[in-house]
């Protein structure tokens, strides 16, 4: 699946190349890997793509149009394409000394698509099995040469991780995507259609980038558009921009839709802005990262202040018990402000500022099975007010949350007793951060490993209810029983994807979170509960009631039994 999937990046990427990059373009001409420039780490001595004619079937004039508003398809193509900066353009032709000028390329794969490389790209298993897929050493399917357009060698595996950290510090939910290919594409000083000789020299060029990531199964697909200058806002002459606007977009095609790279007015009057401002602020500018697998899913965060704009939620599947966090990429944060996720009739969540493009929001409890909207905004109240960041979180039972705490085999719980009391356990460690962290530290990064170095407790929640007069309804508790064990949550990078698997005693406990009176007359007035891992805080030894528990990972539900003079947990689910 994967070599399809490459296949098909290089060849629709090729087409873009042709479409965006040239209007008159010479014969291929390799470059000496001396004289090689990209934007790139792990890559050198790429080839100069060139092709031998521009593609006469785009040619619609002046403006090269797509998208739903300016093609009547199907008498009109409306091509699919990812167009950094869709205009008519030209590789220059005799340039002055020392101006480089052309569009590379380059296909970038994983050593461990081949079945060696380094330690983290090891299977689980710790075998380094010839893959049954290639079916030849990299060294013959991959020779990575100076001149080869295809890499997978440490320096591929170098640039790979290195984009994922990219992801990782601008795209909620990147964390859980590990990029096994990548097809880049650099634009290199190319001109407008009509151009003269004065403005190349007045340095009237545009250098831009795509980045095309995907995984081994095909599953994720990721996009980084660089931007390092644009020297012009159409194809026409001496920037007139009164015909030919450069355009910068995802089109699905044949009117399935289109989707801007920034949705600004700024950028409309003026495409240039791309190259000044970005989605990843923090990190440098003229950067933007998309979401493009099944859907294009904007991330990073957009100044955009009308209307309504799609923001990324991971997870978008969240537990209606609450207590548990969300990433958010939306609008570009201010760390000295206060930021909401206001929830559909619901109340409203409060978040951190991780960075400049991702929120970390707390859900309350919802007691809702179903979609509800949310909205994105300052606490404060700004120009932003009119709720212009909009997303959809599901909530769902303890039992069908995706994030949810393995506990084994399920079917065991539903015995009473249960006839094992040591239980395996199951977690992935990224889902865990230090809550004692200080995220107003401009050093702290998503991608560092300290970050998910905490303690984790298994605690017992307990729930009962009680009529209230004064509400005129019943009002819910959920109270913390006890913590049953501790453990280190690992770090490794090697867990990243790989679970951590432990063991807890159903019959051991570890601290008590009750007074020996409310263990004697009142703990079995909570008729069941939960277990929840979470991490422990650093004032929670010396407290004998917690109210309140970092976001964790919850698991089934369970009734307390007192046929015994111990608690006994069996299985009640929703």
């Amino acid at each position: 699946m994967i070599l399809s999937t490459i296949f098909l990046f290089v060849i629709v990427i090729k087409c873009l190349s042709l479409l965006s990059s040239a209007q008159q373009i010479p014969q291929q001409n390799p470059v000496p890997s001396t004289n090689q420039e990209n934007l790139n780490p792990g890559q050198e001595g790429a080839k100069i793509f060139t092709g031998r004619d521009s593609i006469s079937a785009h040619d619609q004039g002046p403006t090269i149009n797509v998208g739903v508003e300016s093609t009547n398809w199907p008498q009109q193509q409306d091509p699919a394409m990812i167009a950094p900066y869709l205009c008519k353009q030209q590789i220059v032709q005799n340039p002055s000394p020392g101006l480089k000028t052309g569009v590379y390329y380059r296909l970038m794969l994983r050593q461990s698509l081949f079945g060696r490389g380094s330690n983290i790209n090891i299977p689980f298993g710790g075998t380094m099995e010839q893959s049954s897929f290639f079916r030849q050493p990299a060294s013959q399917a991959c020779p990575s040469t100076s001149d080869s357009y295809v890499h997978c060698d440490q320096n591929s595996d170098y640039f790979l991780d290195q984009m994922m950290r990219w992801l990782q510090e601008g795209v909620a939910g990147a964390a859980a995507f590990r990029a096994d290919a990548a097809f880049v594409v650099t634009w290199y000083n190319t001109a407008s259609a009509i151009v003269g000789r004065s403005d190349i020299d007045a340095g009237q060029l545009s250098t831009y980038q795509a980045i095309w990531l995907t995984d081994q199964p095909g599953r994720l697909s990721y996009v980084i558009l660089n931007y390092d200058k644009l020297g012009f806002d159409a194809a026409d002459f001496r920037m007139n921009s009164r015909s030919g606007r450069c355009q910068a977009l995802f089109n699905g095609g044949n009117h399935t839709g289109s989707v801007p790279v920034d949705p600004t007015f700024m950028y409309k009057n003026t495409p240039t802005i791309l190259a000044q401002r970005s989605g990843v602020p923090h990190m440098v500018r003229g950067r933007y990262m998309f979401r493009v697998d099944d859907v294009v899913r904007p991330a990073g965060c957009s100044n955009k202040t009308g209307g309504t704009y799609p923001m990324l939620i991971y997870p978008n599947i969240a537990n209606m018990l609450g207590e548990t966090s969300v990433d958010v990429n939306a609008l570009c944060l201010d760390r000295s402000q206060t930021y909401v996720l206001m929830i559909e009739q619901r109340q409203t969540a409060s978040c951190t500022v991780i960075n400049s493009a991702i929120a970390r929001c707390h859900l309350p409890k919802i007691y809702d099975w179903g979609t509800k909207t949310v909205y994105f905004q300052p606490q404060s109240g700004s120009h932003q007010e009119d709720k212009a960041f909009v997303g959809y979180i599901y909530f769902v039972p303890p039992t069908l949350d995706p994030m949810r705490l393995d506990i084994g085999n399920v079917y065991e719980w539903f015995r009473n007793p249960i006839l094992k009391t040591v239980i395996p356990i199951t977690w992935y460690p990224r889902n865990f951060t230090n809550p004692d962290l200080d995220y107003k530290d401009y050093n702290i990064r998503i991608s560092d490993n300290q970050l998910y170095s905490v303690q984790l407790g298994l605690y017992v929640i307990g729930y009962r209810e009680a009529a209230d007069d004064q509400i005129k309804k019943f009002r819910p508790e959920h109270r913390v029983l006890c913590r049953l064990a501790t453990y280190t949550n690992r770090n490794s990078p090697d867990y990243r994807w790989k679970p951590q698997e432990e063991k807890i005693n159903l019959y051991q406990v570890e601290k008590w979170y009750l007074t020996d009176w409310e263990r004697t007359n009142t703990l079995y007035s909570y008729r069941f509960g939960y277990l929840k891992l979470a991490p422990v805080t650093a004032n929670e030894d010396t407290s004998q009631h917690l109210t309140h528990l970092p976001s964790g990972l919850f698991t089934f539900f369970f009734s307390l039994s007192s046929n015994t003079g111990e608690y006994i947990l069996t299985n009640k689910t929703f």
